[in-house]
């Protein structure tokens, strides 16, 4: 499952180990819950007292045999889930972008290994193969609920996104998680025993043990931890072209020269150097959030590197976007139209986005021959002219369709 799950990010681009760290966290979430199915399988048959080896009153149900039952389930779905990580693990050491993080690794493997002995706690509660779907479900609920709300993040194997070069998850948080499933695989190996002797009853140590797991799962509902935090460590490699300075981390120097190569044109193709940003930066750099979302306020673009991105499509539309106007402008609620009956904030709307997709064209438009774009690609210098003696028209939103200098 794992291989399956990772064969695809092999050859992706700008992979880098804070990605990998919390892929570790991410990718066990299906893995783990067959390994509870299993450990409960294992624990339902082997453990029910209607096996004539397995008595109440016979020695091999004291501590010896569920710690075997466990420790060989949880160990061969374990190391079957990180041999399954390898080759991921051995794309992302060629690259060598960034440092792994080892607390949010460690506490995802313990993440693992609880979730594992509480699907063996299933079996041995329920003495019964109703205890295999009942230990899929319960895992794979505990598995999903960061998808729902992130406070039940420190209560599970991964955050709800993905990070990359440049951010961490929050150190209280990777400490926090890894102290609660070291919590879990403690009271879920003591119940189980306490369960197998005869008779069967709660004492106050598995009351104990249950009280202090369920106030480690309120408490990051009362108090809720950061879940990630810059981290833009090491220097920064830049390049400039037409006056525009570009920027990225070190990890992604080898992305540096395709980024100029892809939005250098879009910058060209419009022509205004007031409107062209000072510069194009990595958001692997920033250092704060205000840093990013106000970016545009001192003149700076900042694109998302990222593994797995498709710089061909993703810079050139970064640029277009700095250079267009807000599309909510028109008033049309985002959405453009030329068909008949359409309103003229459709239309407008429509013309700015069909300027928008002209310029993201402008890498692509030389050698192409295909589409509008490469009707104006012969005459940039044109379109140049005519979006000087409009781009306050532009801004305002009140260019027609029709007025696009490529239209016929």
């Amino acid at each position: 499952m794992t291989l399956t799950a990772t064969w695809g990010q092999l050859s992706w681009r700008a992979l880098d180990w804070v990605y990998l760290s919390g892929q570790v966290g991410v990718q066990a979430r299906l893995p783990v819950v067959v390994a509870a199915g299993a450990a409960a399988l294992a624990s339902a048959r082997f453990t029910r007292p209607s096996l004539v080896f397995a008595q109440p009153w016979q020695p091999r149900l004291e501590r010896g045999l569920p710690l075997r039952h466990a420790t060989v389930v949880t160990g061969w779905c374990l190391a079957a889930y990180l041999v399954g990580l390898l080759p991921l693990t051995a794309a992302v050491a060629a690259q060598g972008a960034g440092a792994p993080h080892p607390v949010p690794i460690l506490g995802a493997l313990t993440g693992f290994a609880a979730l594992t002995l509480l699907g063996y706690l299933c079996g041995v509660a329920l003495r019964g193969l109703i205890a295999v779907p009942v230990a899929i479900g319960l895992v794979f609920v505990c598995t999903s609920m960061p998808l729902v709300s992130d406070t039940w993040t420190a209560l599970s194997l991964q955050l709800p996104f993905t990070l990359s070069l440049g951010s961490q998850e929050s150190v209280a948080l990777s400490f926090y998680r890894l102290g609660f499933f070291l919590l879990l695989v403690t009271a879920a190996a003591w119940t189980s025993l306490r369960l197998l002797r005869a008779p069967r009853r709660w004492s106050a140590p598995q009351v104990t043990a249950v009280a202090a797991v369920a106030a480690a799962a309120v408490l990051p509902h009362l108090y809720a931890f950061p879940l990630v935090t810059y981290a833009p460590s090491g220097s920064e490699v830049c390049a400039e072209r037409d006056g525009v300075r570009y920027c990225v981390h070190e990890g992604h120097a080898d992305e540096l020269a395709l980024i100029v190569e892809l939005a250098a044109p879009v910058f060209a193709a419009y022509g205004s150097s007031e409107a062209v940003p000072a510069q194009v930066r990595d958001r692997s750099l920033a250092t704060e959030d205000d840093e990013v979302l106000h970016g545009n306020e001192h003149g700076v673009l900042w694109t998302g590197i990222y593994p797995g991105w498709d710089p061909y499509q993703e810079v050139p539309a970064t640029a277009a976007v700095w250079l267009v106007p807000d599309l909510g402008v028109c008033g049309s609620g985002g959405v453009g139209s030329t068909d008949e009956g359409a309103s003229p904030e459709q239309r407008r709307m429509s013309a700015l986005a069909e300027f928008e997709a002209w310029l993201a064209s402008r890498p692509f438009s030389h050698g192409s021959g295909d589409g509008p774009s490469s009707e104006a690609a012969s005459d940039e210098d044109g379109v140049r002219d005519w979006i000087g003696r409009n781009e306050e028209r532009l801004a305002r939103c009140e260019v027609e369709p029709e007025e696009l200098p490529w239209r016929p």
